[in-house]
């Protein structure tokens, strides 16, 4: 099933505008697409929005070993054992006890994620069964925006800084289903990993957020005003 947001169903979507931006659609489809603009001021000032909105967030390739390019339409993928976990850490020096597997607490940000596979796109969710050389672009639902960093620890014990590029947290904006820029290609390390999305009032240095989960995967000492919201998955050798 493909999946797709769209403003209603005559308009265009955003993700076919955005690959039609990138120069992803066929030849058919980029023809219907330029001829429904013509006729359509609505997506035609849509198309313009995307565009610059692609322009402020766009960031150099991270050179991190995972970092890669973007594209394609969406469709479900199929799910298995996984667990989701948003932990609280209190501004006490001792961390809020993490609630039980697979609980969100209510009103909590969530960190979303899409995986590239051939030439489909699948919608993470938890329970993802993931192969190396999948291609993972993250995103976020936030209602109040702050800081945001993306990491990783894999079947190996490896901590990653998965999103941003730099050395310091970036500051987003709230919304809801937001896709950050670039895209995370998945090495051949094969095992359980989990993926931190940490969401803070005010930025924090990468390498804090890093060594704090390599120190504690489970419960990470983070500053009080970090909320962190861990999703597990697992890595399988597809051959």
């Amino acid at each position: 099933m493909i999946l797709e947001r769209t403003r209603d169903e005559e308009c265009l979507s955003d993700l076919t505008l955005d690959r039609m931006r990138v120069g992803e659609l066929s030849a058919s489809e980029d023809a219907a697409a330029r001829e429904h603009l013509a006729g359509c001021e609505r997506c035609a000032a849509r198309r313009g929005e995307l565009a610059g909105d692609a322009d402020a967030a766009a960031l150099p390739p991270l050179a991190a070993r995972r970092r890669g390019p973007w594209g394609v339409a969406l469709v479900f993928a199929a799910a298995a054992a996984v667990t989701l976990i948003v932990t609280r850490p209190a501004p006490a020096p001792a961390p809020e006890p993490a609630p039980e597997i697979g609980e969100r607490r209510k009103g909590a940000p969530t960190l979303r994620f899409h995986v590239r596979r051939g030439d489909a796109v699948l919608e993470g969710a938890p329970g993802e069964v993931l192969r190396p050389g999948d291609a993972i672009r993250f995103g976020y639902s936030w209602s109040e925006g702050g800081a945001l960093a993306v990491l990783s620890r894999d079947g190996a014990g490896v901590t990653s800084v998965y999103f941003p590029q730099g050395q310091v947290m970036p500051t987003v904006a709230a919304g809801e289903a937001v896709e950050l820029p670039g895209a995370t290609l998945l090495d051949d390390v094969t095992g359980p990993e989990t993926f931190y999305g940490v969401f803070c009032a005010r930025p924090v240095a990468l390498e804090r957020l890093r060594v704090a989960v390599e120190a504690d995967p489970d419960a990470p000492r983070l500053p009080g005003e970090c909320v962190i919201d861990r999703v597990r998955v697992e890595k399988r050798d597809g051959r």
